[in-house]
């Protein structure tokens, strides 16, 4: 079943007013209109943290309240029901819910889904992802402690992060059960003002132009780089960036022109990671938003869709001091990409060219 999407009740929001500081790079513009998710702000009636595109530009999430797997096509706001996660009995509990998190597709449009309180990856095959009849998640892999993000090599090899593990996990194209490929060892970090421990150390996966795989780690507000060698063996993480400015570092995404982009969730901000590792704040605002807890990032064209999970911590803490009832609730924001660097020009050193 289709529906509109749902939207402010002035319409589309656009920002104008965001911090403006020493340490932030350039930026190609403001965030873009907002979609409203739960339409209820802080009731938390959807609950999202992950998202994703398919080939023809639609964006995928997964929700956690109803085990929802929901298609949005941007260019005209509309959400569909494509497929549904049945909550499971574990360890003698009834009603577990999969809390879907890192989504992505693979080569043969299969829709991969993270969930960490199953300790598996779901799949949704292709022909199943079908606002008509919606299909339903099945086990693709096991054995994944703490399933948060996911990354697919040029091998068909899936990566899965393990959050407060720290593993590194990795499966075959066909599946099975994980074995771990790295580990980042343990840290955790009093997050201000209430001094909550962080201890997310494996979260958000890419792969960079290189063929290395990146790391977000939340709790050290670093990103940590492992190589792979020919024969498919990790080389030990060694630890790529770090700054005061990634701590709560969480999804990352490449944009059109090869920028690393991170989502930093308790900062509520999005940075920018240059190639040699330079770390600059792009956009930064307060709990009312449009960045609320911001916990994923993925590229369609030249636009970024960043999803907000909406917690009640650090910048994103509202007035009150203990909610997060400022600003939309569960949103998409829609951000422009980075420009291009322009060519070198020749120098003229006396000595020809």
């Amino acid at each position: 079943m289709k529906e509109p999407m749902r939207r402010f009740s002035c319409g589309w929001l656009l920002v104008g007013a965001l911090c403006a500081c020493g340490d932030e790079a350039d930026t190609v513009g403001e965030p873009l209109p907002v979609l409203d998710l739960d339409g209820a702000s802080g009731a938390a009636t959807v609950v999202v943290e992950s998202i994703t595109a398919d080939a023809d530009g639609k964006l995928y999430l997964g929700d956690r309240v109803t085990g929802n797997v929901l298609r949005i096509d941007p260019s005209t706001s509309v959400e569909a029901r494509v497929a549904s996660i049945p909550a499971r009995s574990i360890g003698g509990m009834d009603g577990v819910k999969a809390d879907p998190a890192g989504m992505l597709f693979d080569a043969q449009g299969n829709l991969l889904i993270a969930s960490a309180p199953f300790s598996e990856v779901l799949r949704v095959n292709a022909a199943n992802l079908d606002p008509n009849t919606p299909g339903q998640a099945e086990t693709f892999a096991s054995g994944v402690a703490g399933a948060n993000s996911l990354a697919l090599d040029a091998a068909g090899r899936l990566y899965v992060s393990g959050g407060a593990s720290g593993n590194i996990y990795r499966v075959g194209a066909e599946g099975g059960a994980a074995e771990v490929f790295a580990h980042i060892e343990a840290f955790s970090r009093a997050v201000p003002p209430d001094g909550f421990m962080m201890n997310v150390v494996a979260n958000g996966l890419v792969f960079d132009a290189n063929g290395a795989l990146l790391v977000a780690d939340t709790a050290r507000g670093a990103i940590w780089k492992i190589a792979i060698g020919s024969d498919g063996a990790a080389a030990a993480p060694v630890q790529w960036v770090t700054s005061p400015i990634l701590e709560g570092i969480d999804g990352l995404g490449f944009d059109a022109v090869g920028m690393l982009w991170g989502a930093v969730n308790e900062q509520n901000e999005l940075v920018t990671i240059s190639a040699s590792g330079n770390a600059q704040r792009m956009f930064k605002n307060d709990s009312n938003g449009p960045f609320e807890y911001p916990t994923a990032i993925v590229f369609v064209g030249t636009l970024g869709y960043v999803v907000n999970l909406d917690r009640a911590r650090r910048d994103n803490f509202a007035a009150d001091g203990m909610t997060s009832l400022d600003g939309v609730g569960a949103s998409i924001v829609t951000v422009p990409s980075t420009k291009p660097e322009p060519p070198p020009q020749p120098v003229n050193n006396g000595g020809g060219y």
